[in-house]
């Protein structure tokens, strides 16, 4: 009551102002609105133009980093050059002769070291692989082949430079072949640690400060490795972790130890392009900001004078106006309470003239309103029909778009009921949207039984907690196989903060998961193979001892010494040995494939008529159906078509005569399957386990058959086998390659 009693009083006494000062009032507002925001623009400007300068410096700074980079790795490629073209180093390369290299150059390096700050000086030889370290002596012999400056320098034949990592970590490194009588026989490798030396140079030249910065292994946190503040440090700002990412720059402000830095931050890549580092420009800016503060109290002082000056001329304006306005004002008063009356009997001159017209002119232009105000009201009704119909045909094509995208839509209701659910799942679990929707529970029955104890909780916490939900895990489609999936939900809160609603989309991920098998499935292989190998060298020495041995026995027993025949046992198994052993290591030679993009229906369509023959032979029938619009894959023509006719040989040596061989091709949205499916067989299932094994006795009925190398050929393609049982007298042979 009192504060309306107030307002009341408020509005009586704003009536009773005189006119010119209820002129000058809006007047007054437009004078300060505009003379401050002339000030601020001017400031504004000012502060851009002087930001723009900040940045140029910083640019600056950072083409001075790479100018100082580029010249130490010239400055280290020369110093290689130089020790490359002394022929006593060329020399003792040649001969390999280490001690004579470390007489000839390790002076020098100490000597550089300590003047310079040399850090790398290294020979290699050819293939890449590292002959000496003067830096560290008795490390040595490790491949190189990771190298790309030493990788280029032997295919250039010349001198290359550039920051890349080695055994002693990132360097600025130089190198350049030696050659002997015209012949390559080495690279030798000069480098200078890559860190606060060329900080310090930056400071020295500039007076700034900078730090390099080095990723922790979840790329989201940096920590300093060199920098010229006292102290290194560590950054969590996301932004180091987005430049980083991807390879961008950025300007910041920011206060370190209470001192205003203008900040550049950039990426480092080394030789071969990679991003490997941060690093940090920052410039003081107390002087720039002193300049700003400066300029910023000169333009206010000027906007207040402007201001007071405004506001004077504004108010004997206005009281020189406000004489002849006092009618015009009343007679707006009464069109205002809806009085028309007769046109103005006043007739001002200049603006208020014109001001006069234009209330005659508003009485008209009631009228017209008047009319279209009326015809609007008839028309409201069908304009109304109208609006609501655009919404419906807008809310149609939103829903088409739902239940056509590739995945599935849902929305859930607080208790975890489904309330809607596009077609997709039709596709992804081979239910109906009709089923899923009846089911009061369908949102958590879905799950995987084994997966139901952590996915359930996340669950509940998203409808209880209103936390967002994300995860993968499995459901069981309506034809018994298994499909992996992202579930990704978020929830609607009411107006009092509870979960209204959930909206969520399901993402068939099994493509991505089978991909990830294949992947660890074939770094075990690769895991298994050295092994095997080392294992194979360790026995083939012992092996060859023996056996010899036996054999030297054998000849000089004669032939009625009854020991002989015991000594022929050991003779023969110990062959048997030597055998299994030239295998293992035949199977685990190394080999290399060449792809490029071929038809695989193609292919198989050669296979099959090229041994037809041997179908025949073994009265054996085949049905070939390939996949139509099946596109070329990257693979082997010669080495992927052995193979397949190595399992194909393989599968008719099993079957029994008058089967049949039904070969398949289809695509995903990621791989390509190749099925082979034989029939009228019987074999074990260890003779399934041990299909690809060489030394299984099914060997002795295809000794031609290379089926382990096969297997290795398909894994170097990036791809799965497996061999299964399918009832009792069927095996399904499948091939998964990647698109």
């Amino acid at each position: 009551m009192a504060i309306t009693k107030q307002k009341s009083w408020f509005s009586v006494k704003l009536r009773d102002i005189p006119l010119r000062y209820r002129l000058s009032i809006p007047f007054f507002f437009l004078a300060f609105f505009g003379t401050f925001s002339l000030v601020l623009l001017a400031l504004f400007n000012g502060n851009d133009i002087l930001r723009q300068e900040e940045h140029e410096k910083l640019f600056g700074y950072s083409r001075a980093l790479d100018y100082n980079m580029e010249s130490q790795g010239k400055w280290a490629v020369s110093l290689a050059s130089s020790f490359a073209r002394n022929p006593e180093v060329a020399a003792a390369m040649a001969k390999r002769d280490r001690l004579r290299l470390i007489d000839l150059c390790y002076p020098a390096y100490v000597f550089m070291k300590e003047r310079y700050g040399i850090s790398q000086f290294n020979f290699h030889v050819l293939p890449p692989r590292n002959f000496l370290r003067l830096q560290k002596l008795y490390e040595f012999g490790d491949s190189l082949s990771y190298r790309k400056t030493i990788l280029d320098a032997i295919q250039r034949g010349g001198e290359t430079f550039g920051l890349e990592t080695g055994l002693t970590g990132y360097g600025i490194r130089g190198v350049a072949p030696i050659y002997e009588a015209g012949k390559m026989v080495g690279t030798v490798e000069i480098g200078f640690n890559f860190g606060s030396f060329f900080l310090e140079k930056l400071k020295d030249q500039f007076g700034i400060e900078a730090s390099f910065f080095y990723p922790h292994e979840n790329r989201t946190e940096f920590y300093s490795f060199a920098t010229t503040f006292p102290d290194n440090f560590e950054r969590i700002d996301p932004v180091y972790a987005e430049v980083f990412r991807d390879s961008s720059r950025k300007f910041m402000s920011r206060t370190i130890s209470g001192v205003p830095y203008a900040v550049l931050l950039r990426t480092v890549q080394d030789y071969s392009g990679k991003t490997i580092a941060l690093v940090e420009f920052c410039a003081d800016r107390t002087r720039t900001l002193g300049v700003m503060d400066h300029y910023r109290s000169l333009m206010l002082g000027v906007g207040i004078l402007g201001m007071i000056l405004s506001v004077g001329a504004i108010y004997l304006l206005s009281a020189y106006f406000t004489r002849p306005i006092r009618e015009m004002v009343a007679f707006a008063k009464d069109i205002a309470q809806g009085q028309f009356l007769r046109p103005l009997k006043v007739s001002p001159s200049g603006e208020l003239r014109t001001l006069a017209d234009a209330l005659d002119d508003m009485l008209i232009s009631l009228k017209v309103s008047q009319a279209k105000i009326q015809d609007y009201t008839d028309n409201l009704e069908q304009m109304i029909h109208l609006r609501t119909r655009a919404l419906r045909e807008s809310e149609e094509k939103f829903r088409t778009l739902v239940e056509n995208v590739p995945l599935v839509v849902y929305r859930l209701l607080g208790n975890g009921k489904i309330i809607f659910i596009n077609r997709f799942i039709e596709e992804i679990m081979g239910i109906s949207f009709h089923d899923a929707l009846e089911n009061s529970n369908f949102w958590r029955e879905k799950v995987w039984e084994e997966d139901r104890p952590w996915v359930w909780a996340a669950m509940d916490r998203c409808l209880e907690e209103g936390q967002e939900f994300k995860a993968e895990y499995r459901i069981s489609h309506a034809s018994g196989k298994l499909v992996y999936v992202l579930d990704h939900a978020l929830p609607v809160f009411d107006e009092k903060g509870k979960v209204d609603t959930v909206d969520g989309f399901l993402v068939n991920v099994t493509d991505r998961h089978c991909l990830q098998k294949q992947i660890i499935q074939t770094e075990e292989l690769r895991t298994l193979s050295e092994v095997s190998a080392r294992l194979a060298h360790e026995i083939r020495n012992p092996l060859v001892a023996a056996g010899g041995f036996a054999r030297r026995l054998m000849h000089n027993l004669p032939e009625e010494d009854p020991h002989r025949e015991k000594v022929r046992i050991i003779v023969q198994e110990v062959a048997r040995l030597e055998k299994i052993l030239e295998k293992t290591l035949a199977y685990l030679k190394p080999f290399e494939i060449v792809p490029e993009r071929y038809p695989l229906n193609d292919l198989l369509t050669e296979l099959l008529e090229d041994q037809r023959l041997y179908f025949a032979e073994r009265s054996i029938n085949f049905q070939l159906t390939l996949a139509e619009g099946l596109r070329p894959i990257s693979l082997d023509p010669v080495l992927f078509k052995s193979a397949l006719e190595n399992i194909l040989k393989g599968l008719l040596n099993i079957c029994r005569a008058n089967s049949r061989l039904d070969i398949r091709t289809s695509y995903g949205d990621n791989n390509v399957l190749l099925e082979i499916t034989a029939g009228n067989v019987q074999v074990s299932e260890d003779d399934i386990d041990h299909f690809f094994y060489p030394f299984t006795s099914q060997s002795e009925r295809s000794k031609t058959l290379d089926l382990p190398l096969a297997k290795m050929i398909i894994h170097k393609h990036q791809g799965l086998i497996r061999l299964r049982r399918k009832g009792a007298d069927k095996l399904v042979l499948s091939i998964t390659l990647p698109r």
